[in-house]
């Protein structure tokens, strides 16, 4: 682990975003190393801090299999292409992959359990219900943004956590189209080659995000935004590509899968209405409005032409393993809910800071603009003083930070997503409830 995470790839920056390269993704080493490993994180801990750094780590090994080049050119970052690449990485993150996919995933859906009977009739049933369920159901992420005080900065913190899969769309599925595996390996690969515009650029899904993030003057860089992903949304990606780099996990993507291409349609379309609401007529909708289409399509093939077929070709086990897949999914989308909405409901303030003693605070920490900028996950409410200087609190993708002056403080509720930097330096006090995230 420390071997992999002393790779220049991983190393520290100061700054709040990721720029001009996609193959710097910063790791802080020394939270990892804290990281209990025998003890894997249950389902509500993937909204915590150690979700967070190891969520971190597991995207960068699964993105060491696909290929990223900087839009501005490879000249002068050989080394770092080469590095990124290389076979010391490549060796590391094969021997941290199975461990790391193991603390983060193991417990999903643990409280699912998948009992008595099930043949393809009770598999289409449960199916159905579950989309029906999903299409009907209310999106609170975009009503968090429609009633957000800021509502453009609420819908670029969306934008943000899209981008995990937006600029690299299909990737993960990409893995599942080799080999033999009859007629459905072909319905999976229409699908495919419709995510990829059928070989023209300009129509290809993730373009559009491309056209998108411009449209609103975001960044389409990949991972520009690193600091800003949320754990949930990150063990959302994760889990496509851990389900299609283990082969035996293959029934799990295709239920993983089908369930969410069969309820896309309409949360894309009512994604273009509340962006549009937000932004106007100036905002690139064809991301949204090709998915409102064409996953109408998508959904029927893969529900009907690849998750029952596959069900009655291979038996008992691929659909109690099509079943998880469709559970664990479920699982994820409710955390993602459940993690935004927290984050674009949460506006922080400065208020004059609490100057009396206090038992529950830490030691007081320094930092200044040579300080290594991170993101974290607070495990506690918790309350930052700055005693001396001036600290801006970074809470979502864009807009301004927050600057706290001193004495002042900001008070950071379990389970939200905040950072700290100061250019001329300051003395924070960090003062935690005595009640634990998660507890």
């Amino acid at each position: 682990m420390s071997e992999l995470t002393a790779a220049s790839s991983y190393r520290p920056t100061g700054n709040p975003y990721v720029n001009d390269t996609p193959y710097h993704r910063p790791l802080d080493a020394e939270r990892l190393s804290r990281i209990k490993w025998d003890q894997p994180l249950s389902e509500e801990g993937l909204l915590s801090d150690e979700s967070l750094v190891v969520n971190r780590l597991l995207m960068n090994i699964y993105e060491s299999d696909a290929l990223f080049l900087p839009s501005s050119g490879l000249a002068g970052k050989e080394k770092q292409f080469e590095e990124f690449y290389g076979r010391k990485a490549r060796l590391h993150s094969d021997i941290v992959r199975p461990v790391a996919e193991s603390y983060v995933f193991d417990s999903l859906g643990a409280d699912v359990r998948i009992n008595g009977r099930w043949d393809c009739d009770a598999l289409e049933a449960h199916v159905l219900a579950a989309i029906d369920e999903a299409v009907n159901d209310d999106r609170p992420a975009l009503r968090a943004i429609e009633q957000a005080a800021d509502p453009r900065r609420a819908a670029e913190m969306m934008i943000a956590q899209m981008a995990l899969d937006g600029l690299t769309e299909a990737t993960a599925m990409s893995q599942n189209l080799g080999g033999a595996y009859g007629p459905e390996q072909s319905e999976v690969f229409k699908i495919f080659i419709d995510e990829f515009g059928y070989g023209v650029f300009d129509a290809k899904h993730s373009t559009l995000f491309v056209e998108l993030c411009r449209s609103v003057g975001m960044s389409a860089e990949p991972h520009h935004y690193w600091f800003s992903y949320l754990p949930s949304w990150m063990a959302g990606n994760n889990y496509f590509y851990k389900v299609t780099k283990n082969r035996s996990e293959f029934f799990r993507y295709i239920g993983g899968m089908a369930f969410l291409e069969a309820t896309f349609a309409p949360s894309f379309a009512a994604m273009t209405k509340t962006f549009r609401a937000v932004y106007g007529d100036g905002i690139d909708t064809r991301y949204f409005d090709e998915h409102a289409h064409i996953d109408q399509h998508h959904g029927r093939m893969a529900v009907n032409d690849l998750l029952l077929p596959l069900a009655r070709k291979h038996g008992d086990f691929a659909i109690r393993e099509l079943l998880r897949g469709i559970e664990d999914v479920r699982a994820l989308g409710r955390l993602n809910d459940a993690d935004l909405v927290g984050q674009l409901t949460w506006r922080p303030e400065a208020v004059t800071a609490d100057t009396g003693s206090r038992d529950d605070r830490d030691d007081p920490r320094e930092i200044d603009s040579g300080t290594p900028f991170e993101t974290m996950v607070s495990d506690h409410d918790m309350t930052v003083s700055v005693l001396s200087g001036t600290a801006a609190l970074h809470w979502s993708a864009t807009g301004e930070p927050l600057e706290v002056t001193a004495g002042q403080a900001v008070r950071v509720p379990r389970g939200r997503l905040y950072g700290l930097r100061s250019e001329g330096g300051a003395t924070l006090a960090f003062t935690r409830s005595a009640t634990r995230a998660g507890s």
